[in-house]
């Protein structure tokens, strides 16, 4: 039905249309770079040149350079034979010695085992499964990203035991990316092997984690770019004979080694904030569950409590969690 009210109508929704189209692409990367990478997803199908500008490296790196820094807490557990997917941000009251958090509930996989472990690299996610073991070899597996050309790789090392004697047999490399994925073997000059149940990290194109040789506790580091592998010589007089955790503490590699004083078997996961405090859980469920902060300057330990995971997933079905990863993370939209 024509008239004035349908033809102000008409002329308003021209109106908006044109003035969306004349918004220059630099201010509509800067304004959708602050939404979540949920809300990027459903932008991308608003017109083909929405697709286009949120796809181009512009946009992606201001979201990344955004999203780091607002860094997430990502919780990866199994329950009742789901592995389900939580994440909540990281607490920014530094002087509240408990704070309490929602966490976001995300997805869930059906079947399988589950991961022995999930890495987290520039808002890449990889899922490590447990592998069938052979006799007398064992696979350890690590997560690195090069941020100059931006290429995520998987390193894989088959580490044998004959005659008592430990060592890293086979390298392999795994490129992620388009195209087929195809494992290459590459070359390690000197002997060693990971530690087993130490998840590696990786800074500023640098994968880090803490491995043995000759019985020797030490670090080694594969550049992810070169695929080189070095060792880093330790501080003289350091006794490196339990190193826990490898974090990244301010762009920089830290070290948590824990003392024999102290009982910290039940420590599952360890990382550092963006504030340069040290993170830590428990490795079983706990209600409420709590992640423990740690304050250098201070030496003060505070607790972050997280709902919704009890009420919103477990419902009092299922509330024993033998399997629990929890690490940081950030969002990103780049498409592999």
């Amino acid at each position: 039905m024509d008239g004035p009210g349908n033809s102000h109508l008409k002329i308003v929704r021209l109106n908006t249309q044109l003035s969306i189209m004349t918004i220059p692409d630099e201010l509509i990367i800067e304004i959708l770079s602050r939404l979540p990478a949920k809300s990027i997803a459903i932008c991308r199908s608003v017109s083909e040149e929405w697709e286009s500008l949120l796809r181009t490296p512009a946009f992606t790196d201001s979201f990344l350079a955004i999203s780091s820094a607002q860094p997430r807490i990502l919780l990866t557990f199994k329950c009742s034979g789901k592995w389900h997917y939580c994440s909540t941000l990281q607490p920014q009251h530094l002087d509240k010695e408990l704070s309490v958090v929602e966490a976001d509930y995300h997805m869930r996989l059906i079947g399988g085992l589950g991961p022995e472990s999930c890495l987290s690299v520039q808002g890449f996610t990889c899922l490590i499964d447990r592998p069938v073991k052979a006799i007398n070899s064992d696979l350890r597996t690590f997560f690195g990203c090069d941020p100059i050309n931006k290429q995520f790789k998987v390193l894989c090392m088959t580490v044998t035991n004959y005659r008592k004697q430990v060592n890293s047999k086979e390298h392999q490399v795994l490129t992620i990316g388009k195209g087929r994925l195809c494992w290459r073997k590459i070359k390690c000059l000197f002997l060693h092997y990971p530690v087993r149940n130490r998840d590696g990290i990786c800074i500023n194109g640098i994968l880090y984690y803490v491995a043995r040789s000759d019985k020797t506790c030490l670090i080694a580091s594969f550049d992810i770019r070169s695929e080189e592998f070095r060792l880093i010589n330790m501080p003289e007089g350091s006794k490196l004979t339990y190193i826990s955790a490898l974090v990244n503490f301010k762009g920089k590699l830290c070290v948590v080694v824990y003392s024999g004083s102290h009982d910290f078997e039940g420590v599952k996961s360890t990382w550092a904030t963006d504030t340069g405090e040290i993170a830590w859980v428990i490795s079983s469920w706990k209600n409420p569950f709590y992640v423990f902060i740690y304050n250098l300057d201070s030496k003060h330990v505070r607790r972050v409590e997280i709902n919704g995971i009890e009420d919103n997933v477990l419902k009092g079905i299922d509330r024993y969690i033998p399997h629990l990863n929890v690490t940081n993370y950030v969002e990103n939209v780049m498409i592999l």
